[in-house]
């Protein structure tokens, strides 16, 4: 039976990645009318986070692992490019952070000095660099290919101390000490493409028309239509901004009061210009898309290079001002040396705004993976649960809040290390 394990699960998936690729919203989908979205953002602030890192190198005669809980606080500048069009969608990332570290934990060997069993800190300096670049270019209004590149180089310089048990090659036991300073690179890069269907519409400035003709006219019914249109007039006036460059928000503001009187016919509503200057969260989708395709990464440690192949589902649903919700289902084979493993991941949550600043999100992943060693040596699925919570808050035309927490939940350390996440940063944004 074990041999069949993995070709059920993978036939699972793959069924239920097939039928939810036919609920795409027949509406949305097959509307010529596409939203654009385009944004230059840069970022400055503080972030400050803790999770659980883990790294181990297993060979032929040796292994070592290490397991920390590791606390930092960075300077973090980001720059971020949306650019939506008809016929693609295109997102840039380049970030840069350098910061304190510290971290408790574990560490493990076997080697030719005996087995060491021990408690480990480290104190020191963190610098990390990122790129990102994706791109969707559509052939039409549904049929799309893929390209996705991320990079990434960190540098952790610190002081270690290392505490616990020796156990050597003559089966005597004793304590083992050891302090030393480090410096470690670490850096990878992972790409993907595929060939996909669907499209996922970004809602931000549609979201502010609908908060305008339903606060400010609410005797009237407007069609989707009319909504698009202030949507499409709100997108052109934000979409001529550059990072660093000033601007006045009462000739943007009266822009959309002639837009609504001309256009529309309605009275220019009481939206001042600080309401107008909030409503900057992160792109907010409607519809779904489909994408099938290889993949590959490298890292500078074990697992150093592996490939595979995925096949994702994504469905956002635009509920109105106040809620979207989000579903994302992904299936995975992953190809490292002698040893292969799958996973589905389902990614369920909701985000709710309860006005133009604020943002909070609630939602859980289930993560069932199964390492291959080969088709009659299979182990078993190992159950993974991430319940996850986000918010953001926009203090002013400048300034943000960010926050993120989820707790991991596993099985077993062999796909995840069970415990919290969190992150917390305070920014400026320019854009």
């Amino acid at each position: 039976m074990k041999r069949y394990r993995l070709v059920v699960f993978l036939f699972i998936c793959g069924l239920i990645l097939t039928n939810l690729t036919f609920a795409i919203e027949p509406a949305r989908m097959d509307s010529a009318h596409q939203l654009f979205y385009i944004k230059k953002e840069i970022t400055k602030g503080a972030l400050f986070g803790g999770q659980y890192e883990r790294e181990s190198l297993v060979s032929n005669s040796s292994f070592y692992s290490e397991k920390l809980y590791v606390g930092s606080a960075a300077y973090q500048v980001n720059a971020k490019v949306w650019n939506f069009l008809d016929y693609k969608q295109e997102t840039m990332n380049l970030l840069f952070n350098v910061g304190p570290m510290v971290g408790d934990g574990t560490f493990r060997k076997n080697g030719v000095e005996g087995m060491i069993d021990a408690d480990r800190q480290v104190y020191g300096l963190r610098g990390l660099v990122a790129a990102n670049y994706e791109r969707r270019y559509y052939y039409d209004q549904k049929t799309y290919t893929l390209v996705q590149v991320n990079a990434w180089g960190r540098n952790d310089i610190f002081w270690q101390n290392t505490k616990g048990n020796l156990i050597d090659t003559n089966l005597v036991s004793k304590k083992y000490s050891n302090e030393k300073v480090i410096d470690r690179l670490r850096y990878g890069i992972n790409a993907k493409g595929a060939w996909g269907m669907g499209r996922l519409n970004p809602m931000n400035h549609y979201m502010i028309a609908d908060y305008v003709l339903k606060n400010f006219y609410p005797r009237r019914i407007f069609s989707e239509i009319e909504k698009e249109n202030l949507a499409g007039k709100i997108g052109i006036i934000k979409q001529r901004r550059e990072p660093g460059v000033e601007r006045s928000a009462a000739e943007e503001l009266s822009e959309v009061y002639d837009f609504l009187r001309s256009n529309m016919l309605l009275e220019a509503p009481a939206f001042s210009e600080a309401e107008w200057l909030k409503g900057e969260f992160l792109p907010r989708y409607n519809g779904a898309r489909f994408e099938i395709g290889p993949f590959f990464n490298y890292y500078n440690r074990e697992p150093d290079f592996y490939y595979g192949g995925f096949a994702q589902f994504r469905n956002d649903r635009y509920i109105n001002f106040g809620w979207n919700r989000n579903i994302s289902l992904e299936a995975n084979y992953n190809h490292y040396k002698n040893q292969d493993w799958a996973s589905f991941i389902a990614d369920i949550g909701y985000s709710y705004f309860p006005d133009l600043e604020n943002k909070i999100s609630l939602g859980v992943k289930y993560i069932p993976s199964v390492t291959v060693y080969r088709l009659d040596k299979i182990d078993p699925i190992r159950n993974n649960f991430v319940p996850y919570f986000e918010y953001f808050t926009q203090v002013n035309e400048k300034n943000r809040v960010s926050l993120s927490f989820a707790w991991k939940i596993a099985d077993s350390d062999d796909f995840m290390v069970s415990g919290p996440e969190f992150s917390v940063s305070f920014y400026r944004s320019s854009y």
